[in-house]
């Protein structure tokens, strides 16, 4: 399987609402020696406002958001769409990637009427190289340097790490930079912890972790929040019968027969309180996983021994009522959120139906004359609303003059900061947020923030003239 490398640079750091600007991937073989490359941006979406911090780091210029010859966003991503499906399948691989470009990707797919599990689905699997240097922090701390950030913990960001360990980082912040960034320190782990390689790999592949938790008694799960490592001995203790993907385990530190004479009640009570004792482990999120004797001191229940351990879990497997009252417990204590009232948010209400998914493929197929019709013949709410928007954003001259002065308004709206449950950066916010950055920024530095400045008051003119303008169209 070959491995592909990929990252963004984006508009911002809100997933469901920025977008990606420029998109950048490599494709190499299990050696890291590279196949393919590719990297493509785009100018701005009418409905999205850029971040100044994020346009200073990458360096950005309005420019470059605003030019007319540039490709659309929809042509962007169609266009690493094709791409990817020509190199799948494969492991995609990014840095941070699960938690933040995995989800631009999948919202850039979505809001493009694509099925957005590109990465998960048609024989691809998914992983995170940094979640493997955080591992490897603990597991094998002799294989890389680990800078310290200035109040003495350990920074795990690409710009930071990649220089720490040898690799000319000249362009961070760059998507095609930060790509070979990762390569490097992918290549420096398969060679200096070919053991942590190997599980990393492993257990990329959902059938991999699935066999492994299936197999292994008790087992340590890693993981990382804000830089600060979290570590558990736990054993397996059922699957979600709603999405297969995700299994419940036990936490070991805690003894079960604390738990058995708990009430209903109580026991909902105690699954929410620390230590928690029952987690859910996505087999399809690439887990970091080790076997318990490999454990650091650090982890909880490390000094029970590995016998205890094994005791408390043969307990439980031994025990089919008491895990069915935990899972039953666990899952009877989840919030049920309503559905947002932006589409963005919606993404993970439900799958496409074939139908809508046929009619996905017909839409790009068609001329945009005829994409109008094909949107309203949609089953699916959110599709229309995505169909709408983008042809609003792509070919606004198709649109009926009084539905495209709607968009027109709407766009104002959102973009002025207008209306309930705003999640995305508005003008009046990005204001806000540049003119602190121009207070303390050295004068030498100030030409690009005073350029985009004046963009923001430029489109905030813009949006407010046709809030302004005439209701209608005659």
């Amino acid at each position: 399987m070959s491995l592909v490398f990929y990252d963004t640079e984006t508009t911002g750091v809100e997933p469901f609402f920025d977008q990606i600007l420029q998109f950048a991937a490599i494709r190499t073989d299990q050696n890291f020696k590279e196949t393919d490359q590719f990297t493509i941006r785009c100018r701005l979406l009418p409905y999205v406002v850029p971040s100044p911090e994020a346009m200073n780091i990458t360096g950005v210029k309005v420019s470059q958001l605003i030019d007319p010859s540039a490709l659309s966003h929809y042509q962007m991503v169609r266009t690493i769409r094709s791409k990817l499906l020509s190199w799948s399948p494969a492991l995609f691989i990014g840095w941070n990637s699960l938690d933040f470009d995995e989800d631009l990707l999948r919202q850039a797919l979505y809001k493009t009427l694509h099925n957005p599990y590109l990465t998960n689905t048609q024989g691809n699997c998914r992983s995170d190289a940094m979640r493997i240097v955080q591992a490897a922090s603990l597991f094998a701390p002799d294989a890389l340097v680990f800078p310290d950030r200035e109040d003495g913990q350990k920074t795990f960001k690409l710009d930071r790490v990649a220089p720490a360990n040898g690799f000319q980082h000249a362009d961070a912040h760059d998507a095609l930079g930060d790509v070979r960034a990762t390569i490097f320190l992918c290549r420096l782990l398969q060679e200096k912890a070919p053991e942590l390689w190997s599980s990393f790999m492993r257990f990329s592949k959902k059938s991999g972790v699935v066999e492994y938790i299936s197999d292994e008694r008790v087992f340590c799960l890693c993981d990382f929040f804000y830089g600060k490592a979290y570590l558990h001995l736990v054993t397996t203790i059922g699957q979600n019968k709603e999405m297969k993907t995700g299994w419940y385990v036990y936490d070991l530190s805690v003894s079960p027969e604390s738990l058995m004479t708990l009430s209903v009640l109580e026991l909902e009570a105690r699954l929410s309180q620390t230590p928690k004792p029952v987690r859910v482990l996505r087999a399809n999120a690439a887990p970091m996983l080790f076997p318990a004797e490999d454990a650091p001191n650090i982890c909880p229940g490390q000094e029970l021994g590995l016998e205890e351990l094994e005791r408390r879990a043969m307990a439980l497997q031994n025990d089919a009522a008491l895990r069915e009252r935990l899972v039953s417990s666990f899952e009877a204590a989840k919030i049920e959120h309503p559905q947002s009232l932006h589409v963005e948010k919606q993404l993970y209400d439900g799958f496409f139906t074939p139908a809508d998914e046929r009619l996905m493929e017909t839409f790009h197929s068609a001329q945009w004359a005829e994409r109008s019709a094909i949107v309203d013949r949609f089953e699916d709410q959110r599709l229309r609303t995505l169909g709408r928007r983008l042809i609003y954003s792509e070919r606004p001259d198709l649109l009926d003059k009084t539905v495209c002065r709607e968009y027109d308004l709407a766009v104002a709206r959102r973009v002025l900061g207008q209306g309930d449950d705003i999640r995305w950066l508005t003008i009046p916010q990005a204001l806000e947020q540049l003119g602190r950055m121009l207070e303390n920024t050295p004068e030498v530095e100030l030409t690009l923030l005073r350029e985009h400045k004046q963009y923001l008051h430029n489109r905030n003119d813009q949006a407010l003239a046709h809030l302004t303008a005439a209701p209608a169209i005659t």
